[in-house]
């Protein structure tokens, strides 16, 4: 269901260029206490240079975009050479309102702003309609059917005088962000809802088992190195791994945590977890119902899953359907039985009679040395 916007309610809100401290503190204080806001960041790149012809690539901050309903601020970091005024606002009740804002919180962390209360558009957009839909032109396209050129993003954002064409992109991407979160509101409250949270990567609860800590910060596929740090095996140690992913499982985790702890329940082909995983084929979010429908294939046999299985097979999004497909299908292939015949268990990891008889002749031969 798309809502036909016009460029000119995009270019509604009253904006303002800061670039003095002063300026920003008057700035911080338009905004009057919003509910929400839209948060946007453009970066540069530099490269540092090290002893040794070492080279280094640095993300650099170049602009801060914040809109509220009614006003939009771009904020020049490189001018503005306090810009402790926007901790009080970025920390507070608010929420936040990112776009693929992972790079973004950690840059705002660097320069000693940190952000709370916050919830990623595009984690919720990928959530509702799965992969290639939770880019900002996609979802304005979807929602506001309106078309936007991305190629801007290319451009030399450290750059000063800013061009003014710059200025305007600026303005409109933290604008748009912050209609795409109420549009979202209005469609659909309960996804956006299981996707707010305090922090946007927060670490995992207290008593957390530690090679899961390590574990989740790591691709899937190298959980043993995560094990062999804490001195654990996957197939020697299973009980205590299940007993400590179901503690997990118990604790309030964000979706991307609870997608990647399914993958670890996979990978780990944890079969007595399958029973308390197929909950999550009622998750509000694709990120989990894939994740769990990746997972069952690897922790059931198709007869105790195959219901699950079914029902995400039939889901809306396309990268559950494919996961459940997958997992589906390895679940049927025949496994591969090596069954031993008799003379091969008698003969496995031995020499035959003839081999034996030759063997202990040429030693003989060689105890008794050369015949004269």
């Amino acid at each position: 269901m798309s809502e036909p916007i016009s460029a000119s309610q995009l270019g509604s809100h009253r904006r303002a260029f800061v670039q003095t401290s002063d300026a920003l503190t008057d700035a911080v204080a338009s905004l009057e206490q919003p509910a929400a806001l839209g948060v946007d960041l453009e970066m540069g790149q530099r490269v540092e240079r090290h002893p040794g012809g070492y080279q280094e690539w640095k993300h650099i901050l170049a602009l801060i975009q914040i809109a509220s309903d009614r006003v939009s601020l771009v904020i020049d970091p490189r001018r503005c050479a306090d810009l402790s005024p926007l901790a009080p606002l970025l920390l507070g009740s608010a929420r936040k309102v990112f776009l693929g804002g992972g790079q973004d919180v950690a840059l705002l962390d660097d320069a000693g702003i940190p952000v709370r209360n916050l919830v990623d558009v595009g984690e919720v957009g990928l959530g509702i309609w799965g992969r290639r839909e939770d880019g900002m032109a996609a979802l304005a396209r979807r929602m506001f059917n309106i078309s936007l050129d991305k190629t801007v993003r290319r451009a030399d954002w450290l750059a000063r005088p800013l061009n003014p064409a710059l200025l305007t992109y600026a303005h409109q991407d933290a604008e748009l962000t912050l209609m795409i979160y109420r549009w979202m509101q209005r469609h659909h409250a309960a996804e956006v809802a299981f996707h707010e949270r305090h922090e946007l990567d927060p670490t995992l609860p207290a008593g957390t088992a530690a090679w899961l800590v390590g574990a989740m910060k790591r691709n899937p596929t190298e959980v043993d190195i995560a094990l062999a740090e804490c001195g654990l095996q996957r197939l020697e140690d299973t009980g205590r791994l299940t007993s400590d992913v179901l503690s997990l499982l118990r604790q309030r985790l964000t979706p991307r945590q609870l997608s990647r702890l399914l993958r670890l329940v996979g990978e780990l082909e944890l079969r007595d977890i399958g029973p308390e995983i197929e909950q999550y084929a009622e998750s509000p979010t694709s990120l989990v119902r894939a994740a769990l429908a990746r997972a069952l294939g690897s922790v059931g046999d198709l007869e105790r899953v195959e219901l699950a299985l079914e029902r995400l097979a039939r889901d809306p999004v396309e990268d559950v359907r494919r996961a459940a497909a997958a997992s589906a299908k390895e679940l049927r292939r025949p496994k591969q039985v090596v069954e031993a015949s008799e003379d091969s268990e008698e003969d496995d990891g031995s020499l035959n009679e003839e081999t034996r008889s030759a063997l202990q002749a040429l030693m003989l031969s060689l105890e008794e040395g050369p015949s004269s």
